[in-house]
Formats: structure tokens, C-alpha cells, sequence
């Protein structure tokens, strides 16, 4: 993060000044004396810097942030400790892990705070642009534009930060130019990027037929829906009304704050979209704008015109393309880009099918079961050996075939453990991965914290440490060390937490022995519940700790349901 100069001399003597790392060290020396006291926190809001970077009137440090996605384990510490929608789950066959959305992120680097070594900070990294001339754009008949009886109500929908109110205020000027009156209110209530957003924008023939802004319940002509979870929510839809409002709709999945707090969470896009279609039938047309507009521009940010783009060519906006056009270029923000954007979002709803082609080409292929398996019993052979893998299987194949996916899942996981060799050998990866999103000479920082170095940072845990190219390698000596993991010439294997990891091993080993004979009707659901278990253990160091602990207890009451012969605990346990 550029941090904020402060004139000290401006400052009276005794003033303490302290890292913001320290924030919650200080707080709490400060709970512990009586009277009143004062912090002053000094950080500009992070939207806000945005904005100023856009404008040229703020710096934008040559430095962007990147997760090696197989180094992930999806803990989510790094979202706790940032509180940032930017970082974002990508789904995996291994599962849930983390990205950073290069898009929205705010280069506040507060996600760095997280345990874990997956986080590179790249120099000289810009993001690809996609070849845009690869999509030909055909001309597109004009659609008829409704007339306006009094006015014609617009609703905006989308978060804060990626431009929802440029795209009201491009359509108010557009009506201007038109000779159209137009009146617009924001209803952002926070300044929170991520936080929703409502545009009310009323165009009539004549200023005077404009009496309020505020659209009222059921009298919205039109939504341009920038996001899905805003759009469907109870404020929106109670705008709607069947016959008279269409609307169309981002249906990307769009992460919420909630992903900070539970690393687990998951938009319920299925039910919102179908509540669209419940309220407006035929008049809800949806596509995923932010994929297309981070595939045919390079920059999601774009997402918004593209969904303005698709309301105007579905006829929902009375303002003329001349019109609509001028004001894109007189707002002077990326003109060439938002005017690209315009015009993908008119073709995307004009030939759906092709659009959708587009934004599928990343949906990974359903595996079979066997495929599921044999994919892990391959990474577990490049993870150590062949007689690895073959250990794996072994246990796989004495599971009952409904709980083979299951072991296979669980074990895998713990077999799997990221030491110190398995970190290295995935970095050795790290370079070619970044390339795939960024272009430039990449220079890469690694953000470790080795147990082997000791300290203590600023909130008790152990102290990050920043790591340049040169320990690439290092990677490549460690890689080739793999042999010695588990060994007694292993030079990590004292370490608290690699002595945790084989107990796992051998303890999942123990259990499965005993309870896989045991499966039944009554015990299968618990079964699998502690075949299954290991996949809550994720994490590094003391994010790992605490896992392994809570996971403990759930293995006992799993245990004890299953010997039990499926009693009811077992079902409250699973």
C-alpha cells in the first residue's frame, strides 16, 4: 500500500507513531487506560484511490498481486484479513480456492496478511488484453425505441466501484442530447466498493413531466442489472412489474462480502434468476457480461456498458445510438473501450448463442470417478513416487464403491500436505502461470513465512518475509529434495507441524480400517462424513493448528456415532 506522508513536526511530542499492522496491538493497550484516549488511523479509503489512479492524481504502484492457485488450499485467511471482495473463489477438481479479481482490486495489499505462501507480488505485470479484433462485430439493425408517455423510469443496479453511476450519467447526458429531460438520483448508501448500488434515472419529453426522481413500487420501464444478487434482491423486484418492466441482467456471480467471513459461501444465482422470471417472464434477458468483458476487453470493469449496451439493442431505452455515443465520448473515460463495450453488449444479445460459446470455453470438463481418482493418484506420483500413488490406491480401492470418491478426496488431501518441498516444486510453476495473465518482464516476490527463520510479527503470528527471484533457486534445490520427506535424514521433519501431518496420515489410515467394514445404511452418511473430514483441514501454520483441533473433535463424535451403529448423533455430527 503507498503509504500516507505525515509531517511529524506538525505533531505535539509524545505522540506515538506505529505501523498499521499494529492497529490491533495498540487498541488494546489503549482498552486497558482509563479516560478517554485517541488513535488516529491514517489510510485513504481504498475506492477512493481508485478513482484518483483513474484521474492520474494519485500513485499507482508498478505492483499487483497473484495467488498460484496450487499452493492455495482455500483457507480463506487471506479474505479475513482483508475484508475484500477482490479476492475471488475459483473452483477446482481439488476444490474451493482463492484469485484476485485484477480487475477491482484496489492494490491495498492488506490480502499479504494472510498465512500463506500461495501470494507472489509481481513488478512490471499488465494485465493481458485480449485480442479484441478477434470477434467481428456484424451490423446490427437498430431497434424501435420505446415512446415515452410521461416518463420512462430506469433502474441501474450494480456495486460500488465499477462504474454504475458513469452509466446513469452517460444516459442522462445522452437524453440531453437528444433534447430529452432527464433526472437522476444515486442510492449507493455506503461508499463502499462491493456495497450495492441504485440509480433512479427518469427521462420524460419535457422537464416539467419529470415531478419526482424516485421510482416508485411496480413503475420501473427498464432495469439495466449490472449485478445479480442487487437486482434480484427485495428492493429491486419491488420496482418491477409484470408487463410493463424489462430488464437485463449480469448473471455473473459477482462475490459478496459474506466470501470474506465464510469461506464456504455460495450465491444462490439459481433461485435469484429464477425469481427475475417469476416477476417478469419473458422480459428478463440474462448473460455473464463480466466474463465476456474480461475476455473480448481484457477488463471486467467494462461489464456495465455492456449490459447498457444489451437494454438499449433489446429496445428498453428511449435515447438514440448517435446520442448514447456522444455521451460516451464526452464523459472521456476509456472512450474506445466503453464504446467496444456498448457494442459487444448489443451483439451478445443479439446472438446469444455465440455469446454464451464465449464465456463457456472455461467450464472445466465433469470427471468420472475413475478419472477423479486416477488425476489424484498422478499428482500424489509427482508429489513423491509412484509407490506414493500406489499407497493411495490401495486404500481407495478397499472403499465401498458410494464411498470411493469420498476416501479418495480425503486421503488424497492428506497425503498431499504442503511442505516445504511440495511449496517449492509448485513455485518452480509460478512464473508460467503469471505469464498466462499478465504480460511484461515479470519480476516475482515470494511472501513466506519458512518456520525455519522463527519471529514473530506484529499480530503474534509467525513474521511474513518478502522473497525475490533469487529463491527460485533455492525452490529447485528443495524440489529435488522431495525424496527425504518423511525420512530421518528429513531436515524439516521436527518441525510441530510436519509431525502433525504424517500423524494425520496414519490416523486416517487407522479409521478407515476400522470403519469401512462397518458401513451400513444407519452408518454410511457418517462414514463418509469422516472420510470426507480431512477436506476441512486446510491452511498453513496457525490457520492449519486450528483446523486440525476443530477437526479432532468432529472426528471423536463421528467415531462414536459409527460405533454406535448410526444413532442419531451421527446424523447431527455428519
Amino acid at each position: 500500500d503507498e503509504k500516507e506522508d505525515l509531517d511529524r513536526g506538525r505533531f505535539p511530542s509524545g505522540i506515538a507513531f506505529h505501523p498499521r499492522e499494529e492497529l490491533l496491538k495498540v487498541e488494546e493497550k489503549f482498552r486497558d487506560i482509563s479516560g478517554v484516549s485517541v488513535i488516529l488511523y491514517v489510510q485513504t479509503c481504498a475506492a477512493e484511490k481508485r478513482r484518483r489512479r483513474k484521474r492520474g492524481t494519485f500513485p499507482d504502484p508498478d505492483r499487483r498481486v497473484f495467488i498460484n492457485t496450487d499452493v492455495c488450499e482455500g483457507c480463506g485467511d487471506c479474505g479475513v484479513q482483508s475484508n475484500c471482495v477482490s479476492i475471488v473463489p475459483v473452483e477446482t477438481e481439488l476444490g474451493r480456492k482463492r484469485a484476485i479479481d485484477q480487475s477491482s482490486c484496489n492494490k491495498d495489499f492488506s490480502c499479504l496478511n494472510g498465512f500463506c505462501p500461495s501470494f507472489v507480488t509481481l513488478e512490471g505485470a499488465k494485465v493481458k488484453k485480449a485480442a479484441t479484433a478477434a470477434l467481428d462485430l456484424p451490423d446490427l439493425a437498430e431497434p424501435a425505441l420505446p415512446a415515452i408517455a410521461g416518463t420512462h423510469n430506469v433502474v441501474i443496479t450494480g456495486v460500488g466501484g465499477t462504474g454504475v453511476v458513469t452509466v446513469g450519467a452517460v444516459l442522462a447526458m445522452a437524453a440531453h442530447l437528444d433534447g430529452k429531460a432527464a433526472g437522476m438520483m444515486e442510492m449507493a448508501g455506503l461508499a463502499q466498493k462491493g456495497g450495492a448500488v441504485h440509480i433512479h434515472l427518469r427521462l420524460a419529453e419535457r422537464p416539467q413531466d419529470i415531478n419526482a426522481i424516485r421510482v416508485a413500487v411496480g413503475e420501473a420501464d427498464c432495469v439495466i442489472g449490472g449485478d445479480l444478487v442487487v437486482t434480484a434482491g427485495a428492493k429491486t423486484l419491488g420496482l418491477m412489474r409484470q408487463g410493463r418492466t424489462g430488464a437485463v441482467v449480469n448473471s455473473h456471480e459477482i462475490i459478496t462480502g459474506e466470501f470474506t467471513r465464510n469461506r464456504e459461501f455460495r450465491l444462490p444465482s439459481g433461485q435469484m434468476r429464477l425469481a427475475l422470471e417469476a416477476r417478469l417472464k419473458d422480459r428478463a434477458a440474462f448473460f455473464d457480461a463480466t466474463d465476456l468483458a474480461a475476455k473480448l476487453l481484457g477488463d471486467a470493469i467494462y461489464s456495465n456498458m455492456l449490459v447498457l449496451g444489451a437494454a438499449w439493442q433489446k429496445g428498453l431505452v428511449p435515447v438514440s445510438l448517435a446520442a448514447i455515443r456522444a455521451a460516451i465520448e464526452m464523459n472521456g473515460a476509456a472512450v474506445a473501450g466503453n464504446l467496444r463495450a456498448f457494442d459487444i453488449g448489443r451483439w451478445a444479445v443479439a446472438h446469444p448463442e455465440q455469446a454464451a460459446e464465449i464465456t463457456a470455453e472455461d467450464d472445466p470438463k465433469a470427471l468420472t470417478l475413475q478419472e477423479k481418482i486416477d488425476f489424484r493418484a498422478n499428482r500424489l506420483a509427482a508429489y513423491q513416487d509412484r509407490a506414493y500413488a500406489d499407497r493411495f490406491r490401495a486404500l481407495v480401492d478397499r472403499a465401498p464403491e458410494p464411498l470411493k470418491e469420498a476416501v479418495a478426496k480425503g486421503y488424497h488431501h492428506l497425503l498431499a500436505y504442503k511442505d516445504e518441498y511440495e511449496v517449492a516444486r509448485l513455485h518452480l510453476e509460478t512464473a508460467d502461470k503469471a505469464k498466462a495473465e499478465f504480460d511484461g518482464d515479470l519480476r516475482m516476490t515470494f511472501h513466506l513465512a519458512p518456520p525455519v527463520l522463527g519471529g514473530k510479527g506484529p499480530d503474534g503470528r509467525p513474521r511474513k518475509r518478502a522473497f525475490g527471484p533469487w529463491v527460485l533457486t533455492l525452490f529447485g534445490v528443495l524440489a529435488r529434495m522431495k525424496g527425504l520427506r518423511g525420512t530421518v535424514l528429513d531436515p524439516f521433519g521436527w518441525l510441530p507441524e510436519r509431525r502433525v501431518e504424517r500423524a494425520l496420515i496414519a490416523q486416517y489410515e487407522a479409521d478407515m480400517a476400522e470403519v469401512l467394514p462397518l458401513v451400513a445404511p444407519p452408518t454410511e452418511g457418517a462414514v463418509r462424513a469422516l472420510a470426507e473430514l480431512p477436506l476441512a483441514i486446510r491452511g498453513f501454520g496457525p490457520v492449519k493448528d486450528a483446523a486440525v483441533e476443530k477437526a479432532a473433535r468432529q472426528r471423536a463424535e463421528l467415531l462414536a456415532a459409527i460405533r454406535a451403529g448410526g444413532t442419531p448423533q451421527a446424523q447431527a455430527a455428519e
